[in-house]
Formats: structure tokens, sequence, C-alpha cells
């Protein structure tokens, strides 16, 4: 039988968790970062907005500053991170059982028993809408028949994005692509495979 999987992964989290708890955030470019006051250390997560400024994670906070001037900076917020954790997965598990956490802002859920009753497309819909409205962040959702497809597809629309990847569509969809779009494949293994 084929499994039906999704991979539910919250979109620039510390950043959207952020904007959640402080409305005068949303719309502007936000970073989270190790040391704001000191202009030290680097980006760990940014807004939307502060990425199409070209703000990205690893960057140094200097040069980020620079490259946005408007650019709002701020400490990390651990307990207020776990806090919207747990109310994600707590509504991903009000759906199924079956829920893998993989981090705090991610995770897989089996659908397979819950797709005999209702279209996946349905129940994904619901319940990034659910996430949305409830607790004012955004997901991108990714189904497919394993793992790996399902978290290959929810990194293809970001943000509040929602994919299908069957197996059919793997030499349409996939083989095109850079293999640095491979979930796990990072810059280095990217290079060896490319060479």
């Amino acid at each position: 039988m084929v499994r039906i999987i999704f991979h539910v992964d919250m979109n620039s989290f510390y950043a959207s968790v952020e904007q959640a708890y402080n409305p005068e955030l949303k719309g502007k470019p936000i970073a989270i970062a190790g040391n704001p006051k000191e202009r030290r250390g680097i980006i760990v997560t940014s807004s939307y907005e502060a990425r199409n400024k070209g703000i990205y994670t690893t960057m140094k906070v200097g040069e980020a500053l620079k490259k946005c001037p408007e650019l709002i900076i701020l400490p990390p917020d651990f307990p207020k991170y776990r806090e919207a954790s747990k109310a994600m997965f707590s509504i991903l598990k009000s759906y199924t059982k079956i829920v893998e956490p993989v981090s705090i802002d991610e995770g897989y859920m089996d659908v397979t028993d819950l797709s005999k009753e209702r279209h996946p497309l349905e129940i994904a819909k619901e319940i990034q809408l659910r996430i949305w409205n409830e607790l004012d962040l955004p997901c991108s959702i990714g189904i497919a028949p394993n793992k790996f497809l399902a978290k290959t597809a929810s990194d293809m629309k970001k943000p509040m994005g929602i994919t299908v990847l069957r197996k059919r569509d793997v030499p349409k969809q996939l083989w095109p692509l850079p293999v640095i779009k491979m979930h796990g494949v990072g810059e280095s293994t990217a290079k060896k495979l490319n060479s």
C-alpha cells in the first residue's frame, strides 16, 4: 500500500514567532542573532522581508546591518519558540498519532489512514490554515509517498506552500534540479558530486 506522508515545515520559524507575538514587527525585516547589542554574532534566521533584502542565515550581524540598515535584530527567545513548537505539534497530533518531530520547527505525519476518508490536499490545507489561524504562523507542507520526497516537496514552495510530489513526478521535477537542492546535500557535498 502506498503511504501518504506529510512534511510540515514552519516558515522562518523564530522570526515568524516574534512577529506573531509582536504584530508591530509584521511586514518588517527582522533577524534573530546571537548578540545583537554588541552587533556581533551571526544571523540564526530572518523574516522573508529581510531575506528579500539579501539577509541570510549564517551572515554576520555587521554585514547584515550594512546591507539592510533598517534590519531589526532580536536575541533568540527559546522558551517562546518551544511553546510555539509545542502548540504546532499539538495541532498535528490532533490528526494522527503518527507524528515524528525532526526539529523544533518541522515534522513528519503519516496520514495514510486519514486519506481513506478525506483527500490529502484537503487535510494539508486544513492543517496549514489551522496553524495560521490559531498560532499566526506560516508553514509549508510537502506530500509524498516517503519522508525524503515529502521533505523535498515542502522546500519547493515557501512560504505557505503545499506541494505534492509523486514517484512518477521525480524524473520531471527533481532530475533537472541542481544536486544542492537534494535534502541532505550541502555545499561541499554538492561540489564533490558535481565534479
